[in-house]
């Protein structure tokens, strides 16, 4: 059986189906596809059989993260079906291609384990130097993903039904920079941009990065480096190495058309506490941010909005309750935890 047929495989199909549908079966739109699932995975296998399925439009909506407005694209369901599907088969044949010290979208990796990374790192080398990507889900070139995935996916079938996907992204955030060798429309004849709030999107974001990722281990021999993302640190007991490195890591990055965010570049001493994913990290420690904190609060309160007016289910609410807590621990806000069980009733009632 090749990739391509054990995507569209009906047993696949259910089990991507069951993915998507977790915890939003209160969904109108989720609802209505889990009442005619079969029919609905049946329409989808043959129009994959028949290499005849086309993505749909995305859903676009904007939301306050940070204080930096971001455009969230929502695919249609039966699009965010096929994405698990895709994934099923093909995030294996990635898996072992990454460093161990990428933590994004990983199984067995995530946010917990990068901040233990972090605090690792920070208590062996002195200086840390932080990195950011300027536009990095808008800049991400289609045809060197499309090249980028091709060296790891043997299957025609598979790679045309991926060409697709990523071609069928909706326009985003204006980014357009010059590399050395463009002309004076390159920058706007090339399509980049792959669409926040996909499944497929967060695996591309972090499999853009992956050749670069071995550049600093196995060129640049950074012991200490760390990446979530686009969000990249890199430690060493040398503040001249890592002034040296922005330039390198510059120059390098230009070959995937990204660029250095150059105000989110920071170099300093670990023990002043590193900023990395919502926390501060020191060598014995990590805590949330104050903006953090804030944010967990204000995300609690909806919580208690939607079950109040039937929006989401009691399981839901105790998912989403509960795991915000389990967060506020994993930066050890004691004080707030106590906090937040006192003010939110709904806690109180489950």
């Amino acid at each position: 059986m090749s990739l391509y047929e054990e995507i569209y495989s009906m047993e696949n199909l259910y089990l991507a189906s069951k993915k998507a549908m977790k915890g939003k079966k209160s969904n109108s739109t989720v609802a209505k596809f889990w009442f005619y699932e079969d029919e609905k995975l049946a329409t989808i296998h043959k129009r994959l059989k028949n290499r005849a399925y086309k993505f749909g439009r995305y859903t676009e909506f904007t939301i306050n993260d940070n204080t930096v407005m971001r455009k969230i694209s929502a695919a249609p369901f039966e699009d965010r079906v096929v994405h698990h599907a895709i994934m099923n088969v093909i995030e294996p044949l990635f898996e072992q291609s990454f460093i161990y010290d990428t933590y994004a979208n990983r199984k067995g990796k995530g946010t917990l384990s990068a901040l233990r990374r972090a605090k690792y790192y920070a208590n062996k080398y002195e200086y840390v130097l932080k990195i950011d990507i300027k536009k990095y889900f808008p800049s991400i070139d289609h045809e060197i993903l499309i090249e980028m995935l091709a060296k790891k996916v043997p299957c025609e079938e598979t790679m045309k039904l991926l060409e697709m996907l990523v071609k069928n992204s909706n326009r985003q955030e204006d980014a357009f920079f010059f590399f050395e060798g463009d002309t004076l429309l390159s920058p706007y004849e090339r399509r980049k941009g792959i669409p926040l709030g996909n499944l497929t999107s967060q695996f591309f974001g972090n499999w853009y990065l992956n050749e670069f990722d071995h550049y600093v281990k196995e060129k640049l021999k950074v012991k200490g480096y760390i990446r979530y993302v686009d969000d990249m640190t890199f430690f060493s007991n040398s503040k001249e190495f890592l002034e040296d490195l922005v330039v390198v890591v510059d120059a390098y990055l230009a070959k995937f058309r990204l660029r250095v965010h150059p105000h989110k570049t920071l170099l300093q001493k670990s023990n002043d506490g590193l900023l990395f994913l919502g926390h501060k990290v020191y060598g014995t420690h990590f805590r949330l941010t104050l903006k953090a904190v804030k944010r967990g609060r204000k995300n609690l309160k909806k919580v208690k909005y939607e079950y109040r007016y039937n929006k989401i289910d009691l399981q839901q609410a105790k998912n989403r309750i509960f795991g915000s807590i389990g967060f506020f621990k994993m930066g050890k806000n004691s004080c707030m935890i106590d906090e937040l069980l006192l003010q939110t009733s709904l806690i109180r009632s489950l």
